[in-house]
């Protein structure tokens, strides 16, 4: 940046008093059909030195071609910013802020597919330029000179403001109100990051050496060995740098403590000059997130960048993940919370728990409820629950030693208060009671003749004492009859035929 009222130096302009490209549209065409440029395992489209933001709002086209898989030609999608290189879409604005991307499934045809970005009465945010897209460096807002509509904007330093624009971070700005189609944008760059004079370097600390001290603190934090000029006595040392070893060395490699590899001989007078930081040797970085000097990372910058190695990490807030979290070697998930899963859950390749509530247990499969509860044999084909009731498709239902299955009903005893039906019934009958029969057989075995011979009692006895009366009715025609062909009458017992009733002995005239 040459002083402002003094002529221009050749060199120290480059990247001064330059006019803007127009930012109230902005076109990108690629190749939709190369898999160079769209990437349906990264889910990306490969722009170099796009100019789209996160976040913003872009219209696809496919230029006459065929789309790409999960894309609409006239449709509007917003930016999920990767790389400086690539960028992904996705189908609303919350989630681009989310990061979930559209599944791009497969390249489109024809080489002229585009996006543009522009002013739509949506957009606020967008990537300054010069020179058909070359990105300058500038962190302040005055900087820039802005008019929408031939009038000048007014500038913020803060991104809390009522009207004009802001910057945002290097080469983005913000606008208050999004600017239409409309709208007319010119724009002008005074000037790169303007360097500073007043940095406070050259600064000495002085100590003196009392022959055993190695170690010896400084007034400021030094960034490197390379920015202190140490001397002792007046003699200059030299740093240990690339492996080498020298005579001193700043502490963990940038602190505000200094270490000597031997100590100085005591009496012998220590000066130690901060030089300063020397910028890296291309000459690109002037400054970091607006900042000169020793700078960190604060809670205000946001970071974009590839792959992250690291050995542990804390996060107090949300995490989004965009693609696949692979988890390698973690033997416990701790939540506290609901795990929520979209698409089912898998362990291993045996069990399947899927988003409409079917599970699956492949192989073996053994799953067990409670430690003496129910558990499901996949092998077995059967349901067991504790130790007395199983269910299975081969022997039925099981409780304890009854068994009902196909070839019958194996139970001790059946108790039933309403109506049994059944196609027939098998068994002599004699323990039956309610039910009047005529004969016995004398086989249980339906294949047998005795199947086909019966038996029936000649007498019954009326014990003492009993009383006996034998009445029909007007249903039954007032008739009663028995098999029998004689009724012995005890002591003291009666048998009383009632009125009306006719009683017929020996009806089926087996008895002479």
């Amino acid at each position: 940046m040459p002083y402002l009222g003094n002529h221009h130096i050749v060199g120290d302009s480059v990247n001064n008093f330059k006019v803007l490209d127009d930012i109230s549209t902005y076109t990108a065409t690629f190749d939709g059909s190369a898999t160079s440029v769209v990437s349906t395992a990264n889910e990306t489209i490969r722009i170099l030195k796009h100019r789209f933001v996160q976040g913003q709002r872009v219209t696809y086209n496919n230029g006459g071609g065929s789309n790409i898989g999960g894309l609409t030609s006239g449709t509007a999608y917003y930016v999920i910013e990767d790389t400086a290189h690539t960028i992904k879409l996705a189908t609303n604005a919350s989630n681009a802020a989310s990061l979930t991307a559209i599944n791009l499934n497969a390249v489109g045809g024809g080489a002229s597919h585009t996006l543009n970005a522009a002013f739509d009465g949506v957009n606020t945010k967008f990537r300054i330029t010069h020179g058909s897209g070359n990105r300058p460096r500038f962190h302040h807002a005055t900087q820039l000179n802005i008019a929408i509509n031939n009038v000048i904007q007014r500038p913020n330093n803060s991104l809390n403001f009522t009207e004009g624009y802001a910057v945002e971070v290097r080469d983005i700005i913000v606008f208050k109100t999004a600017p239409t189609s409309n709208d007319i944008f010119f724009g002008s760059l005074t000037g790169e990051t303007r360097g500073t004079f007043d940095i406070q370097d050259n600064v000495i600390d002085t100590h003196t050496a009392d022959g055993s001290t190695t170690v010896f603190n400084l007034s400021q934090i030094a960034p490197n060995s390379q920015s202190l000029l140490v001397t002792l006595n007046g003699v200059v040392q030299h740093p240990t740098t690339a492996g080498v070893t020298g005579s001193y060395e700043v502490v963990g490699g940038s602190s505000n403590t200094i270490e000597f590899t031997t100590a100085p001989v005591a009496g012998v007078d220590i000066q130690i000059r901060h030089i300063g930081f020397a910028g890296a040797s291309t000459g690109d970085v002037t400054g970091f997130y607006g900042r000169t000097g020793n700078v960190g990372l604060t809670t205000a910058d946001n970071i974009t960048v590839g792959d992250i190695t690291a050995t542990s990490a804390d996060f107090s807030g949300n995490v989004s993940v965009g693609g696949v979290l692979t988890y390698e070697d973690v033997t416990n998930v701790d939540s506290v919370g609901v795990g929520t899963f979209r698409d089912g859950i898998k362990v291993g390749s045996g069990v399947t728990i899927e988003p409409n509530g079917n599970a699956s247990f492949g192989g073996v499969g053994v799953v067990t409820f409670s430690s003496s509860g129910t558990t499901i044999y996949g092998q077995a084909g059967s349901i067991r629950v504790g130790t007395a009731l199983t269910l299975g498709h081969t022997e039925g239902i099981v409780y304890h030693t009854q068994n009902l299955h196909s070839q019958g009903f194996e139970v001790n005893q059946v108790n039933a208060s309403g109506i049994i039906t059944a196609s027939q019934f098998k068994g002599d009958g004699s323990e039956l009671t309610g039910v009047s029969g005529f004969s016995t057989a004398l086989s249980n075995d339906t294949t047998s003749l005795l199947n086909n011979v019966f038996k029936t009692s000649v007498q019954h006895n009326v014990a003492a004492g009993t009383s006996v009366t034998i009445q029909s009715d007007a249903g039954c025609g007032n008739i009663a009859f028995t098999r029998l062909d004689r009724i012995n009458v005890g002591t003291g017992a009666t048998l009383h035929i009632g009125a009306g009733t006719t009683f017929i002995m020996n009806v089926l005239k087996v008895f002479s």
